[in-house]
């Protein structure tokens, strides 16, 4: 692993969260939660993801 990549797993983790937040307290549609979080996962490119 490089340094840059367990910073972009944090950043990943905190994006997705706050996403999920944004969906539970009904921000935000499934769909416009799916779109994002394809977008967050684009940008990070995270490993733990897969696990």
């Amino acid at each position: 692993m490089t340094k840059a990549e367990p910073v972009n797993e944090v950043r990943y983790l905190m994006a997705h969260n706050f996403l999920t937040y944004l969906l539970e307290q009904g921000k935000i549609t499934q769909e416009e939660f799916q779109i994002a979080d394809q977008f967050v996962v684009e940008k990070y490119n995270p490993r733990l993801r897969i696990i």
